[in-house]
């Protein structure tokens, strides 16, 4: 292949028109211009410009040759900013883990941010459960999102916002009333539970010594075909805490 630089003095006179404003263009001489063109000319053995006319013209092979150059020139310049990127203090590589709770639409623009900003970084995105703070520990992850009911010292953190979780039965299994439920009833039932994605972080629960059912996604907890008989328990913040 002719060198890169014969090629791209090509499509800066398709883009001007000039030989003379491809030369400006590019702060190359006149005569390095038409020596580039000439070059990439003899090693593909075919005419690029048509010169016999008072601005240069494409010839149809010149045309032909332009629609192959303009990718090849692009994926150069990518290459020369991934090796710079390399070089530099942008990471290849970015790992991050989003809590299974957390909507994950809510990251969706700062993806496409990351895109534009850092076209060759590879992102790793892995949802969890319960797991964000030891896999940021581990070292597993660069960035987590996850609940932080208590904190590390060996942990940056900067909070995001809150989430509600509220406490629902299905309507099928308490009475008239929700609000009278107590712990002894609610004792009664298994708590469906979703599993922690690290076998070494525990999981949470509200109950602890009731039957436990375990699931590994929060729809399986919380199936569309309940929405229309759960009921939704609301404690108070003091009454929440004793059954806790």
């Amino acid at each position: 292949m002719t060198n890169l630089d014969h090629l791209l003095v090509v499509a800066a006179i398709a883009d001007t028109g000039s030989f003379q404003l491809a030369s400006e263009r590019l702060n190359k001489a006149r005569s390095a211009v038409s020596y580039s063109v000439k070059q990439a000319e003899e090693f593909y053995q075919v005419q690029i410009f048509d010169r016999s006319k008072y601005r240069p013209e494409l010839t149809p092979d010149g045309r032909a040759l332009l629609t192959q150059i303009r990718p090849l020139l692009a994926h150069a310049q990518q290459f020369e900013e991934f090796v710079r990127d390399l070089k530099g203090e942008s990471e290849t590589e970015l790992r991050l883990s989003v809590s299974s709770n957390f909507p994950v639409a809510r990251i969706t623009d700062l993806l496409k941010d990351l895109k534009q900003s850092f076209p060759s970084t590879t992102i790793h995105l892995e949802v969890e459960t319960a797991s964000g703070k030891r896999q940021l520990m581990a070292e597993k992850v660069d960035i987590a999102i996850f609940a932080a009911p208590s904190r590390s010292p060996f942990i940056d953190y900067r909070p995001i916002g809150t989430m509600s979780f509220p406490l629902v039965i299905a309507g099928t299994l308490v009475g008239s009333d929700p609000e009278k439920l107590t712990k002894s009833d609610l004792s009664r039932y298994p708590q469906v539970i979703i599993k922690s994605s690290d076998e070494k972080t525990p999981n949470t629960s509200i109950l602890d010594e009731t039957l436990k059912w375990y699931v590994t996604d929060m729809s399986t907890k919380t199936p569309p075909a309940w929405d229309g008989a759960a009921c939704r328990i609301t404690w108070s913040r003091r009454r929440l805490h004793e059954v806790t």
